[in-house]
């Protein structure tokens, strides 16, 4: 058999990845079409086997590619000088407040989206992959107006790991916010309901309330489930929408939202951890103008 144009070795990263998810990981540009039509023709090897679009490799698997992709490429590269500059990743890594070799914990400040978008110009991912050492990954997402902490993973390992960890919601998330409206209890758990297809999607959120008067509330939140705009949305149906809020709410004298994710907890390698910041000085400063004084 002749040489294989290119042949990789799966590291532990990629262990129990698809083999077509594998193959388009190490070229953007590779269309499955092109994955199919070379796998039917024997030119996609797995340790010297013939290889399926839906196997699962393993660590240390040998994938053999004999042919080239000679398709131009038809997905856009990043473009650091239009997206964001050295300034953009200098401050972002200004904003890392805890990293070890599969994970770094990030304060997300307001303004950059979690990932690429349609209508996103600055985003975390393209940024920090910028530094071009390290493929982060994205486990869980802040609203590109919300501020606070966050996590990503350094390795696909991790990814996978963290994935698990945020649907078994076997991690706190803690936040802060400033509502418009005093809240009547002092405590106690938001119940919403939503259709999503046939589906019906329900969300909950634990509240305490930390200092109110007849104008605005500050709360102390966790969710205990994870849907889009949680509890901007779950705050706005109940009446008293976050400060700030031009979506679900009617913004408050152009003020950013007020809302912020100060706290993280989860099991790394058998040991609890615990991640937390300050309640942010935009907030800080709202509070003692409207509420009280620290």
């Amino acid at each position: 058999m002749k040489k294989a144009f290119k042949h990789f070795i799966v590291d532990k990263n990629y262990k129990s990845t698809r083999l077509d998810r594998f193959l388009k990981k190490q070229d953007q540009n590779l269309p499955q079409s092109l994955i199919e039509k070379n796998i039917r023709k024997k030119k996609i090897l797995v340790n010297k086997l013939k290889g399926k679009s839906s196997q699962i490799l393993q660590e240390g698997d040998l994938v053999e590619v004999f042919f080239e992709n000679n398709l131009k490429e038809t997905k856009q590269k990043i473009n650091v000088n239009k997206k964001f500059n050295t300034e953009d990743l200098d401050y972002i890594k200004k904003c890392i407040i805890f990293e070890n070799q599969d994970y770094i914990i990030l304060n997300k400040p307001y303004g950059y989206a979690s990932q690429d978008g349609t209508k996103v110009k600055k985003n975390l991912i393209d940024i920090l992959k910028s530094q071009g050492s390290t493929n982060y990954h994205l486990v869980h997402r802040l609203d590109m107006e919300t501020v606070g902490i966050m996590v990503l993973a350094k390795n696909r390992e991790y990814a996978k790991i963290f994935s698990d960890i945020f649907q078994s919601r076997s991690i706190v998330k803690k936040y802060y916010a400033i509502t418009k409206g005093k809240i009547n209890k002092n405590s106690g758990e938001i119940v919403t309901k939503e259709d999503v297809g046939k589906k019906k999607i329900v969300s909950k959120t634990f509240f305490e309330v930390k200092a109110k008067n007849k104008n605005f509330s500050f709360l102390e939140l966790e969710i205990l489930t994870g849907r889009k705009h949680q509890i901007r949305k779950q705050l706005s149906e109940i009446g008293y929408p976050v400060v700030g809020d031009h979506k679900y709410g009617e913004g408050f004298n152009e003020m950013q939202l007020c809302l912020c994710s100060f706290y993280l907890e989860f099991e790394y390698k058998g040991k609890l951890v615990k991640y937390s910041i300050k309640l942010p000085k935009f907030m800080e400063n709202f509070i003692q103008k409207y509420l009280y004084t620290f």
